[in-house]
């Protein structure tokens, strides 16, 4: 039997066809939930569209029945006709819970402020870097980390391997796309995030690549135009640091990629630690390590974060430190003054979230290193008042360390 197509009918699948087509288009490409000032009280989202009008976020507490409305600013997408639509949310309660819908999606999400304090509530932050020589490689290390509900996470540079290049621009769509996917916990809250730079957001990774380089906020975002447009926090000059209360204080530092270590950025650093030696918790995240746990122990970068950085960590007492770039999974021994010591510094990290494992150091010989391996992984941090601890797991969820080191913890299961 043939069936015939009349004018109505064609008019009304024509009529869904624009509707579905027009509905797909103001579906946010990306979304991305972050900071710039005190967590336990704002917020930052931003979504990816092709409209280039400010468009509106409803928002509302979690449990409560209206929404209002948050009209977003417009900011312009490095080598692309995709717009960045950004609202910054103010005096926001603290350990609450809102829902927000973006435009053209019913979808209801929701994040969460951080507390005013942790003496009865810890918080829990993953943190790994070095984040997507592959999509499915970040995704999954994505769906382990969400499983365990972080507070939010921080990934201390080179997230989507773009160097700071037009031809690249996939990778921060796949990024992007990986993150609205895949950074969402099961009830649909979305997991804020922090990052670092690292080599791969900048052209050439360093500015040692280029010529005539000025310590400025143009030629920093003309060597990283992918970073410093996407990633609100930490901004410009690339370095900064982000108050949780009074009881977190995270360091973010630059590596030598869009700034250099020595001069500027290093005297900053001490001025910032002495300024926040009443808070609990100082916690340094950068992304070239000072013991590697697969490059040279005297490389140039490493020796000059040594030298220059570690000193200070030390004059204020930082008790632990999140280093990436190597791609492979290391914890130290505590180090102070260069030699193991158990009121020193602990070193984690070495970035391997979504990349290709490296061969690592011989542990055993290696006076530094205490956990080292080729592995895929991320840092599973809980503080609660003074006292912080934290396991590492890898990407097929498995439990690989632990610190302080607990018998209770099985590394196999």
């Amino acid at each position: 039997m043939k069936f015939k197509l009349t004018t109505p009918i064609l008019s009304l699948i024509l009529s869904l066809f624009i509707a579905l087509q027009s509905y797909a288009q103001n579906e946010p490409y990306g979304i991305y939930l972050t900071w710039v000032d005190d967590p336990t009280s704002t917020m930052v989202v931003d979504w990816h569209s092709d409209d280039s009008n400010s468009a509106s976020l409803e928002i509302r507490r979690k449990g409560t029945s209206n929404w209002a409305s948050m009209e977003s600013d417009v900011l312009p997408y490095p080598f692309s006709d995709r717009r960045i639509h950004r609202v910054s949310l103010q005096m926001l309660r603290s350990d609450t819970a809102y829902e927000i819908k973006f435009p053209g999606s019913n979808q209801v999400y929701y994040f969460r402020t951080m507390p005013e304090n942790i003496d009865e509530k810890p918080i829990k932050i993953a943190i790994g870097g070095d984040a997507m020589h592959k999509k499915e490689w970040l995704e999954k290390t994505n769906t382990v980390v969400a499983s365990y509900d972080p507070d939010f996470i921080i990934i201390g540079g080179d997230m989507a391997y773009e160097n700071g290049l037009a031809e690249n621009i996939d990778r921060i769509y796949d990024f992007f796309d990986s993150y609205k996917n895949t950074l969402v916990t099961e009830d649909n809250r979305i997991l804020p995030c922090l990052v670092a730079i690292g080599n791969h957001e900048v052209v050439g990774g360093s500015i040692h690549k280029h010529d005539g380089y000025e310590q400025t906020d143009e030629f920093r975002r003309n060597i990283s135009p992918y970073f410093y447009a996407l990633f609100p926090f930490p901004g410009q000059p690339g370095y900064n640091t982000l108050d949780f209360g009074g009881y977190l204080s995270l360091i973010i530092l630059d590596t030598d990629h869009s700034n250099p270590i020595l001069g500027e950025q290093t005297s900053w650093l001490e001025e910032t630690l002495q300024s926040k030696k009443d808070f609990l918790h100082t916690i340094p995240v950068y992304h070239v390590p000072a013991f590697p746990s697969v490059r040279e122990f005297d490389g140039k970068t490493q020796t000059l974060v040594r030298e220059n950085w570690i000193p200070i960590f030390e004059k204020f007492d930082v008790r632990i430190a999140f280093e990436n770039h190597d791609h492979a999974y290391k914890r130290t021994f505590p180090i102070r003054d260069g030699k193991k010591d158990q009121s020193g510094i602990v070193y984690v990290g070495d970035g391997s979230w979504g990349v290709g494992p490296r061969e690592i150091h011989d542990v055993s010989t290696t006076w530094y290193l205490k956990e080292a391996a080729s592995i895929n992984a991320f840092s599973l941090l809980t503080i609660e008042g003074k006292q912080f601890s934290l396991i590492s797991v890898d990407s097929d969820g498995n439990i690989i360390d632990s610190y302080p080191e607990s018998p209770l913890v099985d590394k196999n299961n």
